[in-house]
């Protein structure tokens, strides 16, 4: 026993050792999670230990308990505590059932199930008996002296302590299992241990009036953490994971204290979940002991937080949000008024994120290792990305080389020396400045320009974000003379979406205002070079179409499998399909062969599942219509032909679903308009 809960462990050798019983009962409580259970079953099996010897059965079934013993059937249990869980019981049977196979065993076998289960009723006195074998009991036999039960033959076991564990979950009314305990205690003049989470029974008046009674002694059970980290790490198979969590342990402990948290049961939840994540790492990951350190500090905040209640797995994305509300109230920024109405708009939630933020002061919630959606995924789905750890690993300080790129290693600057971060700066800028062809990523540009921001906005670079702005505008004016497909072709992706960033990094210089300004100069141009090529993208889309259907799938719809990463041509968000002549798209569709026909419905049936991105999508719904127009007089000209049978099928399967979705949408935002123009 760990010296946290000593002094319970010497009270109870007191107790459980005394000649008599003293006639009360000993208490121990804790909250859910804090080990109660854990402690006590440790405690019964110091006591087993001792190996005292039970009274010997009474005498009135001496006979049969020799015969059974003699074939093995029975064997006398020298154990010192009888112990159940109240845990959803809601009879007394219940309880006496699970104390008496304890004391034989070997009843519970299979072999002998159904022979135990008879002879512990003839002990406890009655037999129930289901005649026509409906599942119900039809009578009940009196097999025995009305004076012979469980209850009683427990007063002739002066050496066994029974334990009462989980009596806040009992179902029974509490003031009934608290009579039946006292029974023990005060007829039987047995010795009793009740174990709980006094929290949940404290507000009961009838649970506060008995115990004054029944309890003699109190304890609170102490969280014992290096025992219960050192138990749970015995369960885990991979012996380098448990050597390093081993290692950790005052790392583990420390981020329990941030979070004042004394729940066992999610630490067990971080040593399996970390072993899992161990599992898929790549071997060169495993031997780097701060890439793992830092695996576990972002594990061991959101298991706690999550399991607790006090976030969601969605809002690990929404941390970075927080974060930066947070800041521009701390530094009194001009902007007060967007971060309070922003904290308005999310009230209570937005509150509960910034305090799981301040309970950590060391950790950067916010931009977590491996990356916000590789957490999320896990927590959310239970599920390991590996192709996200991959990218998040691949752009990690852990494994730069000289194939990385000069930008990323710029992003990681608080791990260069001075003079390594003005080489670096110097390269990026001359970069930046001489339009380098990696920067026409427009993901990349927007890391680069944040990073420069935000170096200008604490002082370590010369030019003034007024000036850097300007070479940014210039730069996304040079892509459109240069590169118009880029802009053009360009969508943000999901994970940039939620997350504020790109390649498994967030966006420095996010909080920045001239970032914002920069990010709404390039919507524009955006914008501008898809009207002046729109002939070329329609054409370019209708043409993927023809050769490639899957691959058009994944340029027009969300599709979690390639949405996570770096985008390209894609057309999730943006409403494209509305300026694709109806004839052409129809006439081209009609062209494929019909398990072709039905990727292609499938794609535009899953482009508008989303209810939230479908607001930006809204302008396709009469585009929608008018193909499905099209291809019903087409299904009228082929009237008993297969072709317009199918077609038939995926209007109703794909088409039909879409423009439900789109107009549950629209109907959705007039309703919200209406009620504004109420209120107002």
């Amino acid at each position: 026993m760990t010296q946290h809960n000593s002094h319970i462990t010497t009270y109870l050798d007191y107790y459980c050792n005394l000649p008599d019983a003293p006639g009360f009962a000993v208490l121990l409580k804790g909250k859910w999670g804090s080990g109660k259970t854990w402690f006590i079953k440790r405690y019964c099996e110091k006591l087993k230990q001792q190996n005292l010897k039970n009274q010997k059965p009474k005498p009135w079934y001496a006979n049969l308990y020799r015969k059974l013993r003699r074939k093995n059937l029975l064997k006398e249990q020298k154990q010192k505590c009888l112990y159940v869980s109240l845990n959803g019981v809601n009879s007394f049977s219940e309880i006496d059932n699970a104390f008496f196979l304890q004391l034989f065993p070997a009843l519970s076998s299979k072999p002998i199930a159904l022979v135990g289960n008879i002879l512990a009723q003839i002990i406890k006195g009655t037999l129930k008996v289901d005649f026509n074998h409906d599942g119900r009991d039809d009578g009940t036999i009196s097999v025995a002296s009305p004076n012979v039960n469980l209850a009683e033959y427990f007063t002739n076991l002066e050496q066994s302590i029974l334990i009462f564990d989980d009596l806040e979950r009992c179902s029974l009314n509490i003031a009934n299992i608290l009579g039946y305990i006292n029974s023990f205690v005060e007829h039987k003049e047995l010795k009793v241990i009740i174990v709980t989470d006094e929290t949940k029974l404290e507000k009961n008046s009838e649970y506060t009036t008995i115990k004054e009674k029944l309890v003699g002694k109190t304890f609170a059970i102490s969280l014992e953490f290096d025992q219960a980290l050192e138990n749970f790490l015995k369960g885990i198979s991979n012996r380098d994971a448990s050597e390093f969590l081993s290692n950790s342990t005052s790392l583990i402990q420390d981020l329990y204290n941030q979070a004042q948290c004394e729940n066992l049961r999610i630490l067990k939840q971080v040593v399996l979940d970390f072993e899992r994540i161990f599992d898929v790492l790549p071997e060169k990951a495993k031997n780097k002991p701060e890439l793992l350190q830092e695996v576990l500090k972002f594990l061991t905040p959101f298991s706690i937080e999550i399991r607790r209640g006090k976030m969601l797995p969605t809002d690990i994305g929404r941390l970075l949000e927080a974060s930066a509300n947070m800041s521009l109230k701390s530094i009194g920024d001009s902007r007060d008024e967007f971060a309070n109405s922003n904290e308005g708009k999310n009230g209570d939630e937005e509150k509960t994120l910034k305090e799981v933020i301040s309970k950590y002061p060391s950790l950067k919630l916010y931009d977590p290792f491996p990356s916000a959606v590789w957490w999320q995924t896990f927590f959310d789905k239970g599920s390991l990305d590996l192709q996200e750890l991959d990218q998040s690993l691949a752009s990690s300080i852990y494994f730069q080389d000289e194939n990385t790129p000069k930008w990323m290693k710029l992003w990681h600057f608080h791990h260069l020396s001075d003079d390594e971060f003005i080489i670096l700066l110097n390269e990026v800028e001359t970069q930046y400045l001489n339009r380098d062809a990696e920067f026409s990523d427009l993901g990349i540009l927007k890391h680069v320009t944040g990073l420069l921001l935000y170096f200008s906005d604490i002082g370590l670079y010369s030019k003034t974000k007024e000036e850097i702005l300007t070479d940014s505008k210039l730069f996304i004016d040079w892509l459109k003379n240069n590169n118009q497909s880029k802009l053009a072709s360009y969508s943000v992706s999901t994970y940039e979406s939620m997350f504020g960033g790109y390649m498994g990094l967030a966006f420095q210089g996010a909080k920045v205002q001239e970032f914002q300004d920069f990010c709404t100069y390039l919507e524009k141009a955006q914008e501008s070079a898809r009207i002046e090529i729109l002939p070329n993208l329609m054409r370019e889309l209708l043409a993927i179409m023809q050769s490639d259907q899957w691959k058009f799938r994944e340029i027009i719809s969300l599709n979690n499998s390639y949405d996570w990463g770096v985008p390209g041509l894609r057309y999730a968000e943006i409403p494209i399909l509305k300026d694709i002549k109806t004839t052409e798209f129809v006439e081209s569709f009609l062209q494929l062969k019909f398990d072709h026909q039905m990727t292609i419905g499938y794609a535009i049936k899953e482009r508008y599942k989303f209810d939230g991105n479908n607001e930006k999508l809204l302008e396709e719904l009469d585009w929608l219509k008018s193909v499905r127009d099209l291809l019903l007089d087409e299904v009228a000209r082929r009237k008993g032909k297969p072709s317009g049978h199918s077609i038939q099928v995926l209007i109703e399967l794909d088409l039909n679903e879409a423009i439900q979705k789109l107009e549950a949408t629209a109907h959705r935002l007039q309703q919200s308009q209406n009620n504004t123009a109420i209120d107002n």
